[in-house]
């Protein structure tokens, strides 16, 4: 069965009810890992993800990845700017205020989302707005025959595809694809494609540690999840320049990224996805996941949500599954040792073994690989 969408549930029904140098040819996906900046080893082939001890040994510095984000043909040295002034925050939480929607989210408002998100949407009517996207036809066809594996007949079209999947899978598919094909103009002179399947990975972590330490909540985890970073795409919206230099001055190890935001443009990605969030009337969840992703004991709601999602964004950049705009280092230690793991057990009780339910992820994280490059394929 298709792993990505297994237990993916409504995630944007509260949204759209309201609303150094190195060139290489970039790869299907980013290998951000945890390693001396230093040394540098081919990108692994093999869609499973390595062991713990593996990646800590492995450096793979994918600067393919992050020249096709900032759409750069080689990384030229960013020069460190003076830190901003309370004039530059100023200006730039004013602009905040003004921003109430991005070219990737206002995606998720076309036609065809708008009907297949009514709660008495006919199955003909999903059908005729699939046939307009060739596309998301042949995507829901190949999802389709994932799902039926071991089945005695392929699945060859769209009405029995449909029946298969279920209209809200079907919504789901949509909304990536579409969310995927607009990264591209989110922000001028901005490839955000990495950064959206580095999103759709810790979502669908979040979701599949939440089925595993809370089954049967039901929350709408996935939505948070999916946007937790979303700050990063407002601040390069606003100010592309500089934040071009502050994601080249991260890579090459000038400091942390929130830090560097700060300096440049007086605010982090987290405090203008926070207002961001707020202005366009976005849940609290989603607000707390933007503000918190990185402490989750500090959120004030939504604490266990918040501390999964903390967890899904750290294995998302361990196996690198996308580009955050920052890879792990050592400082980030292991994720048997990440802070989140004391709010879960203050929610949930015991978890028992970490290191072992890791290992038991493996085959999740490698069919969430191979799911999203086959969508990253698509668009």
């Amino acid at each position: 069965m298709s792993v990505l969408f297994l237990h993916w549930r409504s995630w944007w029904a509260r949204l759209l009810g309201r609303l150094e140098p190195v060139v290489a040819p970039a790869p299907d996906m980013a290998e951000e890992e945890r390693a001396p900046a230093a040394t540098a080893v081919p990108a692994e082939t093999s869609a499973a993800p390595a062991p713990a001890v593996v990646r800590e040994a492995r450096a793979v510095e994918d600067v393919a990845t992050l020249l096709e984000t900032v759409q750069l043909a080689s990384l030229s040295s960013a020069t460190p700017r003076l830190q901003a002034d309370d004039a530059v925050r100023e200006r730039m939480l004013a602009e905040l205020q003004k921003l109430r929607q991005i070219p990737a989210l206002q995606s998720l408002m076309q036609g065809f989302l708008r009907t297949i998100s009514r709660d008495d949407v006919a199955v003909e009517e999903v059908l005729v707005a699939i046939g307009r996207d060739a596309a998301l036809c042949v995507r829901v066809l190949r999802m389709a025959n994932s799902v039926a594996i071991g089945s005695e007949r392929r699945v060859e079209d769209l009405p029995t595809a449909v029946q298969l999947l279920g209209v809200v899978r079907v919504r789901k598919a949509a909304q990536a694809l579409f969310t995927l094909r607009d990264a591209k103009r989110v922000a001028e002179g901005f490839d955000w494609r990495h950064l959206w399947v580095h999103a759709l990975a810790t979502a669908a972590i979040a979701e599949e540690l939440e089925r595993r330490l809370r089954p049967g909540d039901g929350s709408p985890i996935h939505l948070a999840a999916l946007l937790h970073d979303v700050g990063k795409i407002v601040l390069s919206t606003l100010e592309p320049e500089a934040y071009r230099d502050v994601l080249i001055l991260a890579w090459n190890d000038g400091g942390r990224l929130e830090k560097l935001e700060r300096d440049r443009l007086g605010v982090d990605h987290r405090e203008a996805g926070v207002v961001f969030a707020q202005q366009n009337e976005l849940p609290e969840l989603v607000v707390q996941a933007i503000a918190h992703h990185d402490n989750p004991a500090e959120a004030e709601s939504h604490r266990l949500e918040v501390a999964l999602i903390a967890l899904a964004n750290f294995l998302s950049k361990a196996h690198g599954l996308g580009f955050s705009g920052a890879r792990l280092t050592a400082d980030d230690g292991e994720w048997a040792e990440h802070p989140a793991w004391a709010v879960v057990r203050e929610a949930c009780g015991p978890v028992g073994d970490i290191e072992e339910m890791e290992e038991e992820l493996g085959p999740f994280l490698s069919e969430l690989k191979i799911e999203l490059r086959s969508l990253r394929e698509s668009v």
